[in-house]
């Protein structure tokens, strides 16, 4: 005991006295009268297990999230299934039609958004403690279906070109994105759609086509389906399948993407109102999944679908007198000043992105 007693004097001495202990980084607790409760970390998961939990929110099911991260579906199913054990909670409710978020697991994922960004800025910070990585980076929102069909090539190449400079992606729908470069939080947005905010300055980067899609099963699939003669067998050809007109798209229950989406905007403004959705999907994947599954229509960007058009999974089917096109914009803060980082992406953009048609003007 007195050896114990001898080693706290000694600890707190060298505490007051700053030999080999700093109190303004590491203040003592000893005799402190304050009270300590300490956290529980034992939830907090490995970095390995937020990366899953995030891919899988993001593109609605565990297959899109495990090619994202370049891993087995059965090791992002893995890490799910045991964080969901350890907190004795259901983060993901599963489905034919993909993963959804259950009550708990959408105020899970926002806490893990939260240790991405802290895991991201210590790998920097160590990175940069050593003398290595990026010396500078940008901040970046982009909308679900440009981060799942362009995003991943252009962040390729421009790394590759500029290895020094980290880009930082948060993926939201079309006036999320906006909203964050209103608020200062992104240097800059990829966005869809007509909507840009009075507050942004916007480039179009390019084009894209949304499209009327079924399952191949579907009576619109086939080519005499305005007769109404029922569902076309397998081994019927599909060759020129009639158009719906734009009536019969407004009351038909279509699978959509959720409001404030910049696909659901256009298909809004195009068709003007809509019967009840089918089914309504925060990410592209989702959405995708499940014009499969509920064996319903669906309006969706074409290049997201191309697998699905060319195996004859999905049919595509026109509509009388309407195109869907769309364009893809960049937008920045029209009150502050872009970044040097942020305004060579931007350059890069123009060079690099779909679209011949590169202008500027004030949103």
């Amino acid at each position: 005991m007195r050896l114990r007693l001898s080693f706290t004097a000694e600890l707190r001495e060298g505490v007051h006295s700053g030999r080999g202990y700093n109190e303004n980084m590491y203040p003592s607790r000893i005799g402190s009268s304050d009270d300590f409760l300490p956290v529980r970390r034992g939830f907090v998961p490995d970095a390995q297990t937020v990366d899953a939990v995030l891919a899988v929110a993001r593109y609605g099911g565990m297959n899109q999230a495990a090619i994202h991260l370049n891993v087995s579906q059965q090791s992002v199913s893995n890490r799910i299934a045991n964080f969901e054990r350890h907190l004795n909670q259901r983060i993901f409710w599963r489905g034919a039609a993909g993963s959804f978020t259950t009550e708990v697991g959408s105020q899970v994922v926002r806490v893990l958004e939260v240790l991405e960004g802290a895991l991201n800025d210590c790998a920097r910070g160590l990175e940069r403690a050593i003398g290595e990585g990026v010396t500078e980076e940008i901040k970046l929102v982009v909308s679900h279906t440009v981060a799942e069909v362009d995003y991943p090539r252009w962040a390729a190449a421009f790394q590759r070109a500029h290895p020094k400079t980290f880009l930082r992606m948060r993926q939201l729908n079309s006036r999320e994105a906006q909203r964050h470069v209103v608020q200062g939080l992104a240097d800059l947005a990829i966005v869809e759609g007509n909507w840009v905010s009075h507050e942004l300055h916007q480039r179009v980067a390019g084009h894209d086509e949304l499209v009327v899609v079924v399952p191949s099963g579907h009576y619109w699939a086939r080519a005499d389906s305005r007769s109404g003669s029922g569902a076309p067998t397998v081994s019927e050809p599909l060759k020129a399948v009639a158009a719906v007109s734009k009536e019969e798209l407004q009351t038909t229950p279509l699978v959509l993407r959720e409001q404030g989406s910049g696909t659901r905007e256009v298909v809004e403004d195009i068709l003007g109102s809509l019967a009840p959705p089918a089914g309504e999907f925060g990410s592209l994947g989702a959405q995708r999944a499940a014009i499969g599954a509920l064996g319903a229509p669906g309006v969706i960007a074409r290049r997201a679908v191309e697998s699905q058009l060319a195996t004859g999974e999905y049919i595509e089917v026109p509509v009388a007198g309407i195109k869907f096109d769309r364009p893809l914009r960049v937008v920045w803060s029209s009150q502050n000043r872009l970044p040097e980082p942020a305004h060579r992406f931007l350059r890069f953009l123009a060079d690099y992105a779909d679209g011949d048609e590169v202008e500027t003007k004030r949103g």
